[in-house]
């Protein structure tokens, strides 16, 4: 068996997608789906179907992938058994996170600790995110969901409030603070269904029986912010993410709406790993030992 190609299978089931794969793996797209074309052609198999929501695997598919799960896992363990203790500068962290700008500190704190550890970080969905750390592919996840799984450690690594992001010139910037219901029968700007921002902002309209003129759906903060510079209505959204454009400014809700909650999640059998106790040392201010 040719295991470049089983890497390249591992890889686009990893990530659910050929072209992240490809980002991750460092080489074309073509290249990684010819590889995994001659698999399949040499086995005779189908190993991945393409969905609306991106590659999955077939049923074979997904029997591989639990074979290749471990396989790689066990190559990562060896890769380790053969490295220093330290974090040295053939070290490698592959970090995920659902919204980048939660990953910052921590890899500007694991870099002052460690300046030569190797630091590659990927965006994407708190689901698939949670994939990828449960298939080995990245070695801790930073998500907005608390999701039990027996595989899986998961530790809070941050709060922030939900706000509103109003333009500048507002009337509602010089109050700083205001009631949420300053939202009823206004045009509002959310984030897309799915989200972890979504739900909070639905809870919050539901509990103080908030109903918005007009909603406009954005798929990402960037997007609420544009949306509101557009005059589409007030963005919502949480307070780390915003981006401190000067034409806009957050106000916050009196009524001290339920926090966002961000998670370092990783797998509980890599507890020992000396990359994943140094990126949790950064996050957590924990000794790394």
């Amino acid at each position: 068996m040719n295991m470049t190609h089983l890497r390249a299978f591992h890889l686009v089931a990893s990530h659910g997608s050929y072209s992240v794969a490809a980002t991750a793996a460092g080489v074309s797209q073509p290249t990684l789906s010819e590889q995994v074309r001659r698999l399949q052609m040499d086995h005779g198999v189908l190993l991945l179907h393409r969905t609306r929501g991106g590659m999955e695997t077939t049923s074979k598919g997904e029997e591989l992938f639990k074979v290749t799960r471990r396989i790689f896992a066990a190559e990562r363990d060896a890769e380790l058994l053969l490295s220093t203790e330290n974090m040295t500068v053939q070290a490698r962290l592959r970090l995920g996170a659902d919204a980048p700008v939660h990953a910052v500190p921590v890899l500007k704190r694991l870099r002052e600790l460690h300046p030569g550890v190797k630091i590659s970080i990927s965006s994407g969905n708190s689901a698939g995110i949670r994939a990828q750390v449960l298939s080995g592919a990245l070695d801790a996840g930073i998500v907005a969901d608390a999701t039990t799984d027996p595989l899986l450690t998961t530790q809070v690594l941050t709060t922030q409030d939900l706000v509103a992001v109003v333009l500048r010139d507002s009337a509602l910037t010089a109050m700083r603070t205001a009631s949420v219901h300053i939202l009823n029968s206004q045009p509002v700007v959310i984030r897309e269904q799915g989200s972890v921002t979504r739900s909070a902002t639905e809870e919050a309209f539901l509990r103080w029986n908030v109903v918005p003129s007009e909603v406009t759906e954005a798929g990402s903060r960037e997007a609420v912010e544009a949306s509101v510079l557009a005059g589409l209505g007030t963005g919502l959204m949480g307070e780390v993410e915003f981006s401190h454009d000067p034409r806009l400014a957050l106000v916050d809700f009196n009524e001290g709406l339920p926090p966002l909650v961000e998670y370092i999640v990783h797998r509980t059998d890599r507890g020992n790993d000396p990359a994943l106790r140094a990126v949790l040392a950064a996050a957590l201010g924990t000794v790394a030992s």
